[in-house]
């Protein structure tokens, strides 16, 4: 069984180590939401009579149970909502949230381009300074630059991650607290099956073509701009290799790749790349899929890949955990949201049910 936690935390949302404030035995719900490069909350809900709702405090933090190995996790309490009949429901953030907060400085010293070279610099340069709390790794691989400008206007800290180095260069980030570990994928694959029959208990499909793309325009510079003038693919438009049920072609810009005009050669090379990075797997299809985690399951966490197994229907794929609930009162997980369907899948789903 899990078990959820009261912490006092201060204005940068540490947890000290004596900064327990108590249990909370009254609650009757706790689900823990996350997603890759997303959202990465808390809610949990308490009877209106719970004696630990008085002495809660927006700010305060949950420490809770985030995963099948036993991971636990500090929440920042933000909201709390009183209903006359249904009780108490706490809203709280995982402590990474706290880099909404903080500012990548104006002015700072231009990163080379390099991911890990830009990924230093905004933890070197955030304001106010997050070196004495946290502690930010980098463990990937990859040749796509990083797209940092030369003199970066102040936004937060969670936004230039995204935009300078998600956007630009692919890779996940793992919050752990407010430790930052940048990768080319987290997760793995340890065997987890999800298996009609024995622990598979339901399964969705779902049909996406919203931010879906087919293929894209790339492009270097700016039109009348003698020292960097505009270059394009021959050809215009870069298609991803396979099958898409429509085309949808997306401009990107490659004006953080080179630093000189890029030749067509390198244009090509660097559209390589970023399929690599960001094309669709086949048809853009999703499922939603739950189980009751028998005796030998494989523990499964945000990232991993599992293998999905319909016998009757002749299904058997492996696909990724994108998102997922969990129960942190019973430690076990509510529904994973899997990724990277074949083609032709989510119609074998379909006659499923």
């Amino acid at each position: 069984m899990g078990k959820i936690d009261l912490y006092n935390a201060d204005e940068r949302g540490l947890v000290g180590p004596s900064a327990r404030a108590g249990s909370l035995p009254h609650c009757t719900a706790a689900t823990v939401r996350m997603e890759i490069n997303g959202e990465y909350s808390l809610t949990a809900d308490f009877p209106s009579t719970a004696e630990e709702l008085e002495g809660m405090r927006l700010g305060q933090a949950i420490r809770a149970t985030v995963n099948e190995r036993g991971k636990q996790q500090f929440f920042i309490i933000k909201n709390r909502r009183r209903n006359l009949v249904g009780g108490v429901s706490v809203y709280a953030e995982h402590q990474s949230y706290y880099y909404n907060g903080v500012i990548l400085n104006a002015g700072s010293a231009s990163a080379n381009g390099q991911p890990r070279v830009v990924f230093d610099a905004i933890h070197q340069y955030a304001r106010p300074s997050i070196a004495d709390i946290s502690t930010w790794t980098y463990s990937r691989a990859s040749a796509l630059r990083a797209n940092f400008p030369e003199r970066p206007a102040p936004i937060p800290v969670a936004e230039a991650l995204k935009r300078y180095l998600i956007e630009a260069a692919g890779g996940e980030l793992i919050f752990d607290g407010l430790n930052v570990e940048y990768v080319n994928a987290m997760g793995g694959d340890y065997g987890a099956e999800f298996r009609y029959g024995a622990n598979l208990t339901g399964l969705e499909s779902e049909d996406i073509l919203e931010g879906y793309a087919s293929g894209i325009y790339p492009y270097w510079g700016s039109p009348g701009d003698a020292d960097r003038p505009l270059t394009v693919l021959s050809g215009g438009v870069y298609s991803y290799s396979g099958n898409f049920p429509m085309q949808v072609i997306v401009p990107v810009d490659f004006g953080q790749l080179f630093d000189a005009t890029p030749t067509q050669e390198q244009m090509l090379a660097a559209c390589r790349e970023y399929e690599t990075q960001h094309a669709p797997s086949g048809v853009p299809a999703s499922l939603r899929a739950s189980r009751e985690r028998i005796t030998g399951d494989v523990p499964v966490d945000l990232g991993d890949t599992v293998t999905l197994i319909v016998t009757p229907w002749g299904i058997k794929t492996k696909t990724r955990i994108q998102s997922l609930s969990f129960d942190a009162l019973r430690a076990r997980t509510i529904d994973v949201q899997l990724g990277s369907i074949n083609p032709g899948f989510p119609g074998a789903v379909r006659a499923i049910r």
